[in-house]
C-alpha cells in the first residue's frame, strides 16, 4: 500500500503534470503546422480550357544550396527513382472534364503526379490515388498515364520548384531543369 501511495504521489505531482502539459503542447503545435509555414510551402496553379478548370497542387521545395538532380547519394532527387515531384504529399492534378495529356486521355477527376527523372528523359506518371504521402504507397497498377518527356536545361537556376499551367501545357522547373507537356480539351 505504501508503494502504491508513493507511485500515486509521483504521477500526480505538480512537476509531472507540468512536464506532461508542456510536452503535449509542443507535440500538438508541430503536428498542426500550417501548410504556409512548411519549409516547402503549398502552392497551386490553375488554368481554364473552355469551361474546364485544371488545377495542380504541390509542395514547393527550395534548392537551399543542395545538389538536386543527378546520380548517386549526394543528390536530393536521384536519377532513375520515382519521385513525388515536390515535397510532403504527392503532387495532385485535377480536372473537371476529360482532357488529353499529350496523346493520353485523362478522365475527369483528381490524380497524383510522379516522375522518374533522368539525364536524357523524364517519365511522367499520373496515378489514380491522389491522396498519398510521398511515393511510399504508390501502386503501379493505379497508373493511368505514363509518358516520356525530354528535359529542358536552363542557363539560370530556379530556387523554388514550380509547376505552371498555361498556354495549354503543364510545365515544371527547378534548379536548372524543366519540362513541359501539352494539355488539350477533348471537345
Amino acid at each position: 500500500m505504501k508503494e502504491l501511495a508513493q507511485i500515486r504521489t509521483l504521477c500526480c505531482s505538480n512537476s509531472s503534470i507540468t512536464i506532461a502539459i508542456v510536452g503535449l503542447l509542443l507535440f500538438s503545435s508541430s503536428c498542426t503546422q500550417s501548410p504556409e509555414n512548411r519549409p516547402s510551402p503549398l502552392r497551386t496553379d490553375s488554368t481554364t480550357l473552355g469551361t474546364n478548370v485544371i488545377r495542380i497542387e504541390y509542395s514547393s521545395p527550395s534548392v537551399r544550396g543542395r545538389k538536386i538532380f543527378g546520380s548517386g547519394e549526394d543528390f536530393l532527387v536521384p536519377y532513375g527513382e520515382v519521385w513525388r515531384t515536390g515535397a510532403n504529399e504527392a503532387t495532385a492534378l485535377s480536372t473537371e472534364q476529360d482532357i488529353l495529356i499529350d496523346t493520353f486521355l485523362l478522365p475527369k477527376g483528381k490524380y497524383a503526379l510522379f516522375t522518374i527523372p533522368d539525364e536524357d528523359s523524364w517519365e511522367v506518371i499520373i496515378n489514380e490515388d491522389w491522396n498519398q504521402w510521398g511515393t511510399y504507397n504508390r501502386q503501379e497498377s493505379l497508373d493511368v498515364v505514363r509518358l516520356f518527356v525530354a528535359p529542358i536545361y536552363f542557363d539560370s537556376s530556379y530556387e523554388k520548384m514550380t509547376f505552371s499551367l498555361k498556354d495549354q501545357s503543364l510545365s515544371f522547373s527547378w534548379e536548372s531543369i524543366g519540362w513541359s507537356i501539352p494539355i488539350n480539351s477533348t471537345e
